[in-house]
C-alpha cells in the first residue's frame, strides 16, 4: 500500500502542512468528518471493515477505550487540518508552526481532487 504512487502523492500533499505538536487531548472533537474517496479507500485497505464516519457526533475510527485514532498515520486531510486554521483551533492550546490561510486550505482540497483523478 505504501508503494502505491497515488498514496505517495497523498502523503506528499500531507507533508506540505505546517508542523503541530499535538497534545492528544482533542478526541471529543473527532467527528463527524467527511473525506475524499481516495482517503476512505486507503483506510479500508488498512483497516478492512472499518465503519464509515457519517452523521455520528463521534468518529467511529476513534478507539473508545483508549481515545486514540485507529488510523492516525493515514488520517484524512480534514483531520490533519484540525488546529491548523483559525476557524478550527485546538481547544487545548495546540498551535501550528504557522496558521494556514483560507486560500491555502482551498488549494489543498483542490490538490486532493487532482490526486484522486
Amino acid at each position: 500500500m505504501s508503494g502505491d504512487p497515488t498514496y505517495q502523492a497523498l502523503d506528499a500533499l500531507y507533508a506540505t502542512l505546517p508542523q503541530l505538536h499535538c497534545q492528544q487531548k482533542c478526541q471529543e472533537c473527532c467527528g463527524p468528518i467527511r473525506m475524499a474517496r481516495l482517503e476512505w479507500a486507503r483506510i479500508q485497505a488498512h483497516l478492512p471493515g472499518a465503519p464509515m464516519p457519517g452523521a455520528s457526533l463521534i468518529c467511529p475510527l476513534l478507539d473508545q477505550t483508549t481515545g486514540q485514532c485507529t488510523v492516525y498515520a493515514i488520517r484524512p486531510l480534514i483531520c490533519r487540518l484540525w488546529g491548523m486554521v483559525r476557524a478550527m483551533q485546538c481547544p487545548h492550546g495546540c498551535v501550528p508552526q504557522r496558521w494556514l490561510r483560507e486560500h491555502e486550505v482551498k488549494r489543498l482540497f483542490r490538490a486532493m481532487k487532482r490526486v484522486e483523478q
